[in-house]
Order: C-alpha cells, then structure tokens, then sequence
C-alpha cells in the first residue's frame, strides 16, 4: 500500500539573531533573498490518503556566511499515527541542507526586475515511514521581480535529481518550477501572505521512462511578534502529475 501526503499544516517561530546587509532595515521574512541568521522550530501534522497521520517536529537555521551567502539546514522527528503501512512509528523524518547565493539585488525597484540569485539544495529522506520516500538534489536559479508597491514575485527554476534512500538507485533527474508571488499585507506587525505552486517532471531515468511528476500548493502568512521574533503558518496540498488533488483511500 503506497502513503501518500493530502495535506500539511506547518506552524513556526523562528529568532533572527543577526541580518548582515539589513541591520538598518526592518527584518522581512516574506522575502527568500534576503541574507538572515536565523533559528526556531516548529509543529507540523500531515494527513495521509489512507486515514494515518504524522504529527512532527522540526528544527530550521539558517546562517549568514556572508552578505551574499547563507547555509539553511532543517530536520525533523515524528510520531505517525496508523498501522495500515510497515515501517517506523516514531523516528527521524525528512532533513534538509541548502546553499544560496546573492547575486547583485536592487531592492528599491518597485516594478520591474531586481536580480536573482542561486541554489544547491539537498533534501535527505527519513526514516520514519511516510518521509522515507526518496533523496533529491536540486540546483537552480531564483529571478526576482516587483510588481508593485505590496506584491513580487520570484521564479525559482531547477533541475532535480533523485535518488532512493540511501543512495542505491539513481532514478533520474526532473525540472522544477516554482514561481512564489509575495504579498506585503498591513493586517498586523510584518504580516505577509505568500502563494508558492511549484511542478516537477522527470525527464529521464526509471522515473522519466514512468512519466513521473508531482505539484503542490503552499499558502503561507506570518508576522513579527518582537522585531526579532517571527512567526508563520503554512497549508500544503499535493497533487499528481497531471495537477490532480490526491484523494482519500483512494491514492494509496
């Protein structure tokens, strides 16, 4: 019986504890360019197409290593709920290590391109079942643009390569599209809303002979409890490769 993910609920508080180029600036945590020092966690709980769930918690930081660099790293321990699939009840789920890099940035334009920026990101299955699925590397570029005053938007692109766990098997490499629109709302202190689809499709391996691919749908908001004290919630739905939301016992 296969576990697929229907949907996430993700709650953080994150500390930034330094900002490099920002010092003087209010900390913008809508933004995925900007240089930040940062540590918190949070509570997440996944519902799963075959009436289990996971409630977990996960660890992020992330750390500036220059003006134009930083190293995120995140991971996270769960507790699944069912026995319909074999595996770990209780054990370390998905982790993650990222390295970004700024290129030139021009923050004041309001409409029109700002610049971009790059990635190498390495996302390590768990072992808890549910997260044990498989391991990716991807890389890619993220363009920036303003729209206007309240709204950007920022396409990151990538090719992705993915692995079985423990690196057994290489089963292909896929492109990714992920373009994020940003909102800065005025509801409360830093709040923001950001509406983030992303597409993958496999191109070639066992994966791209089999026509592979995935999406998903990430809605966040957040705001700043201090001036250096942030919170977010973030809802995630999957979908298949032809964009169909998964259904319960159905999809498994």
């Amino acid at each position: 019986m296969k576990i697929l993910n229907l949907k996430s609920i993700l709650l953080v508080l994150l500390l930034i504890s330094s900002h490099s180029l920002y010092a003087e600036e209010a900390i913008d945590a809508s933004d995925p360019t900007k240089v930040y020092t940062y540590a918190g966690g949070g509570v997440k709980y996944t519902d799963y197409t075959n009436d289990e769930s996971m409630t977990e918690i996960r660890t992020i930081g992330n750390i500036a290593l220059s003006n134009n660099d930083m190293l995120m790293f995140e991971i996270g321990y769960g507790w699944h709920d069912g026995d319909k699939v074999e595996g770990h009840k209780s054990a370390i789920t998905n982790g993650r290590l990222r390295w970004f890099h700024l290129f030139e940035m021009d923050y004041s334009v309001t409409s029109g391109y700002r610049g971009w920026a790059t990635q190498i990101d390495m996302q390590i299955a768990g072992v808890m079942k549910g997260t044990d699925g498989q391991n990716t590397l991807s890389i890619g570029a993220l363009p920036a643009f303003g729209i206007n005053e309240k709204w950007s938007l920022f396409v990151p692109m990538n090719l992705v390569n993915s692995w079985d766990k423990e690196f057994k098997n290489y089963n292909g490499m896929g492109i990714n599209i992920s373009p994020l629109l940003v909102y800065g709302a005025d509801w409360w202190e830093g709040s923001y809303v950001q509406i983030w689809p992303g597409y993958t499709y496999f191109i070639s391996g066992e994966l791209g002979d089999k026509e592979t691919g995935s999406g998903n749908l990430d809605i966040t908001t957040g705001g700043a409890i201090t001036d250096t004290v942030m919170w977010s919630l973030t809802y995630q739905k999957n979908f298949d490769v032809d964009l169909k939301s998964f259904k319960r016992g159905v999809d498994t």
